[in-house]
C-alpha cells in the first residue's frame, strides 16, 4: 500500500519462495533456534522478529557455530554491540562482536546528526522530537489501551489507545536512551519525545541543541555538506521546499533540511532532518550486514 507492487516475479512453493528464478527455502518456526541453520552454511542471519527470546537465543546460535553472525533489528541491550553507520561503525570487532544490533530507525536518523555536530562544535545538551507515522498496533478508532489491532499489546499511556487517524499523539520514546549507546560521550545530556502522526510513511527529527561553541548558518551547512560527501549513503542535505512525502524511498537515514535551520544567540540551534523510517532503515540493516560480513 505504501511502496506499490514488488516489481519481481515471485513464485510461492510449499517450502520455498522463488524470486526471479532464485529459490529461497522457507521455514515457519516460533523459536529462532528451531530453524535448521546448520544445513545452510550461513554467514549472517538478520533477526527481525522483534521477539526478545529470539535475540537472546541468537547468541547460542553463534556460540555453537550454527551461524557466524546475527544482525538484530532493534535496540536490544543483550547484543554484543550496537552499530550506527557513520557514527561508531569503526568500533566493530569481529573477534568479539557476534550478535550486533543495527539499533532503531529513529537512532539511525538522530545519532549521525548529533555525532557530527558534537565532533565539530560540541553538544552541551539536546532534546529531539521525532514525528513518526502511525504503526500497525495503533487503533483506527478510540479504544482501550490493550490494542485492538495487535492482541496482547498494551500501553501504560491512555493516549496511545486513541484514534491514530485523526490525532497527533504524543508518546514517550526510547530513542534518547538508545542513542546514548552509540554516543556514550553524550550520556545524560540528550533526551527525546515522539509524536505518532496520521501519515503512512516518512518521519522527521526536530532537534533543539545547545552548543559549546558559537556557530553560523553557513558553518552548519558546511559541516553537513562535508558529512554528506563522506557518508553519501547515510547523510544528505536538502535545500528545496519539500514535504514529508517527497522523501519516500530515500535511502539516507538523515536528510538535513537546510531551509529550516535556525540559530538563537549563537549557540542554540534548531534543525529538522527527514527520513523514510522503513526504507532508509532497511538500507542501514544491510549496511551493518555488509560490515560484519
Amino acid at each position: 500500500s505504501v511502496y506499490g507492487r514488488f516489481a519481481r516475479h515471485i513464485q510461492v512453493n510449499e517450502d520455498s519462495i522463488t524470486i526471479d528464478g532464485t529459490k529461497v527455502d522457507f521455514f515457519s518456526e516460533r523459536r529462532i533456534q528451531d530453524v535448521p541453520w546448520e544445513n545452510y552454511d550461513l554467514d549472517i542471519v538478520i533477526e527481525a522478529s522483534g521477539v526478545s527470546d529470539n535475540v537472546l537465543a541468537a547468541k547460542e546460535l553463534t556460540q555453537t557455530s550454527r551461524v557466524q553472525k546475527v544482525v538484530v533489528t532493534n535496540g536490544h541491550k543483550s547484543v554484543d554491540s550496537t552499530i550506527v553507520m557513520s557514527v561508531n561503525d569503526a568500533e566493530f570487532n569481529s573477534d568479539i562482536h557476534s550478535v550486533v544490533s543495527s539499533s532503531i530507525c529513529d537512532v539511525n536518523a538522530i545519532a549521525p546528526v548529533l555525532h557530527f555536530i558534537d565532533k565539530h562544535l560540541g553538544v552541551d545538551s539536546a532534546l529531539i522530537s521525532t514525528l513518526h507515522p502511525w504503526l500497525s498496533y495503533q487503533n483506527l478508532l478510540d479504544g482501550p489501551i490493550s490494542s485492538v489491532a495487535s492482541p496482547g499489546h498494551n500501553w501504560s499511556d491512555y493516549a496511545l489507545g486513541r484514534s491514530s487517524v485523526g490525532n497527533l499523539i504524543p508518546k514517550d520514546t526510547t530513542a534518547g536512551a538508545a542513542a546514548e549507546r552509540v554516543l556514550p560521550q553524550l550520556a545524560g545530556r540528550i533526551d527525546a519525545i515522539s509524536y505518532r502522526v496520521p501519515t503512512h510513511i516518512v518521519s522527521a527529527s526536530d532537534f533543539s541543541i545547545n552548543l559549546k561553541k558559537s556557530v553560523s548558518i553557513s558553518d552548519l551547512e558546511d559541516i553537513f555538506c562535508k558529512a554528506a560527501e563522506i557518508w553519501p549513503q547515510v547523510i544528505a542535505v536538502n535545500k528545496e521546499a519539500l514535504v514529508s512525502g517527497d522523501f519516500a524511498m530515500t535511502a539516507q537515514s538523515c536528510i538535513i533540511d537546510l531551509n529550516k535551520t535556525k540559530i538563537v544567540g549563537g549557540k542554540f540551534v534548531k534543525l529538522i532532518s527527514w527520513y523514510d523510517n522503513e526504507w532508509a532503515y532497511s538500507n542501514r540493516v544491510l549496511d551493518v550486514a555488509r560490515l560484519i560480513g
